[in-house]
């Protein structure tokens, strides 16, 4: 931006945001020539425009500002990975020009917000192509109205976040589900049972467009057994597929095979998605193994999406989807065989419940998102034993810009893909409430809000609590949840159970209390569900009870050392319901 109205600018913003600028996207703001985009110079913006370009620039949430007839688009540094391969070019660009990929589905939004009236989206899905192809992506957002002194709808604020992860990882667990809960191959037929699995997989196209199964003959030699989604079989066998397959069973990696959308055109490309239709480039050749096998069994190819990234996420779903085809081929195997003695039948429940049990944790997880934890934090989650059901319960670890440590743990009631939605949208608010407010009684009063709005949020608990390891405190809200326990370096336990109120949304305008406390040097604080306390035919209070006694006896203990400690005395083997906790040595 040219120099006196540079100047301008960077005064009347570094009024507003204290060590303006602080971020490279800040400083592209400033230099800007707004001039030449339809805002026109920044001594000509009205005070509400300025404000408004504050906030956003301010915000840690993620913000975008549409001004004036053209949409001129200012947004902040949340907002920006949103955009891919449009930033930072989007900068003072009209929106309808920048999402001209999606503005059909946004259009009648913005009209009604120009009329003076917000919208709301949940989970919208929108095909967008910010990388360079057509993406298949999920948004929640609000479009509020922006309005100038006399009532004119000046602009719109675009407070969005962005759900493609959670959508996906709620989807792919439903798949999973379900290749879980087939029946055993009672007959021990193998092509039946690979030909069932493979049925599920044909109703989960916009992850799986194609699967193909190879078992391995007697001398090692792939052979191929069933398939769904392929239209072209012939040209299968001169593609690199078998190759690569030959390759995954032979090193016990997974191979990927890309090129195919020019040596097969038009492989499964047919019905395969929602966000379009567009021919299956990549595939990924996975080893099954079964538990006990020297080698590999044989090998699942699963087709990539051509509108999704091949991420991290996605092939571990992959994984776990052969996972448990190998299962279910080495079930068939077995008792085709009949060769199983009752120790190696014991053997493949274990690893058969242990399977469920890896499934949901990282599933669970894939929801939660992960979490870089500070120093002196140790955490743990647990599903309940034998079940891919994820649960609604779910801890978090927010770093504070100003040193603090914002904690919370929560149960939202029910089970299930419900459950886990719910969890992750609680999840989600209370991490951007954090950031904003460092008062735990004012974070649940806005889930409460939040809470009455999501179908399935009420009487959820959740104890939210804010450490200041500065100063030495603890500061502490209940909304109806189990107590935290706090143990002082000389053994001497506390429960926390002064800050106690109502769960989620049960009451309208539930006014919420906080307490503050000393937290000595060396002291332990344990936030925990009820999973870790709660047993059958026994009153709670003897659980909690249990869990002091424990944090009394290792607080002595590194939080790591601690956390093991914790969960071989409390859980034991088989925990009945999902598990979540949160281990902090001040």
């Amino acid at each position: 931006m040219p120099g006196r109205e540079g100047e301008a600018l960077n005064r009347h913003l570094a009024e507003l945001i204290p060590g303006w600028p602080r971020t490279e996207l800040q400083r592209m703001v400033l230099e800007h020539d707004w001039g030449e985009t339809a805002l026109g110079p920044q001594a000509d913006w009205s005070p509400t425009l300025g404000t408004a370009v504050s906030a956003t620039l301010n915000s840690r949430f993620p913000f975008l500002l549409m001004w004036g007839p053209e949409l001129v688009m200012v947004y902040n540094d949340a907002y920006a990975p949103m955009l891919g391969d449009r930033h930072p070019s989007a900068l003072g660009r009209s929106a309808r020009e920048v999402w001209s990929d999606i503005w059909p589905a946004l259009d009648p939004m913005v009209a009604e917000v120009m009329a003076g009236r917000a919208t709301y989206s949940e989970d919208l899905p929108l095909v967008m192509t910010r990388h360079g192809f057509e993406e298949e992506t999920y948004f929640s957002f609000s479009f509020s109205p922006v309005v100038e002194p006399g009532g004119q709808v000046a602009g719109l604020l675009d407070t969005v976040v962005e759900t493609t992860h959670r959508v996906l990882a709620a989807r792919r667990l439903g798949v999973l589900q379900r290749l879980g809960s087939l029946p055993r191959a009672a007959h021990g037929d193998t092509t039946e049972a690979v030909s069932t699995a493979l049925g599920v997989l044909a109703d989960a196209r916009a992850d799986c467009p194609f699967g193909l199964v190879y078992l391995a003959d007697p001398d090692g030699a792939p052979r191929f057994v069933a398939g769904q989604g392929v239209g072209v079989h012939g040209e299968l066998a001169t593609s690199p597929i078998p190759e690569q397959v030959s390759l995954a069973m032979a090193t016990g990696r997974a191979q990927t095979v890309t090129g195919l959308a020019a040596l097969l055109p038009g492989l499964a490309n047919v019905g395969a998605s929602s966000a379009g239709q567009a021919d299956v480039d990549t595939a990924v050749a996975l080893p099954l193994t079964a538990a006990g096998a020297e080698r590999p069994i044989g090998a699942l190819v699963l087709g990539a999406s051509p509108h999704l990234p091949l991420d991290d996420d996605y092939r571990i779903f992959m994984a776990l989807a052969a996972g448990q085809v190998a299962a279910a081929v080495a079930d068939a195997q077995a008792v085709a065989a009949e060769r199983r003695r009752s120790e190696e039948r014991a053997r493949s429940e274990r690893a058969r419940a242990q399977f469920f049990t890896d499934v949901a944790v990282t599933l669970q997880r894939a929801v939660l998102g992960p979490t870089v934890l500070p120093e002196g934090f140790a955490v743990h989650y647990e599903p309940a034993t034998g079940t891919l059901e994820v649960g609604g319960d779910w801890y978090d670890v927010v770093d504070l810009p100003d040193g603090g440590y914002g904690v919370v743990v929560g149960d939202v009631v029910g089970r299930g893909l419900p459950a886990a939605a719910v969890m992750g949208q609680l999840r989600s608010a209370g991490r951007a409430l954090l950031l904003e407010s460092r008062s735990p009684a004012h974070v649940l009063a806005a889930l409460d809000r939040f809470a009455a709005l999501v179908p399935g949020a009420a009487v959820s608990t959740v104890f939210c609590a804010v450490i200041d390891p500065r100063a030495g405190t603890l500061c502490y809200s209940s909304a109806g949840h189990l107590p935290a326990l706090l143990v002082e370096h000389g053994g001497a336990p506390r429960l926390l159970a002064a800050g106690r109120g109502l769960p989620l949304a049960v009451v309208e305008r539930c006014e919420r209390v906080e307490t503050e406390l000393a937290l000595p040097a060396g002291s332990t604080l344990l936030l925990y569900t009820d999973g870790l306390v709660e047993r059958r035919d026994e009153v709670l209070d003897d659980g909690i009870a249990r869990a002091v006694a424990a944090l009394v006896e290792g607080r002595h203990l590194a939080p790591a050392e601690l956390k093991v400690r914790l969960t071989e005395r409390l859980l034991g083997d088989a925990p009945g319901d999902d598990v979540a906790f949160v281990l902090f040595r001040s």
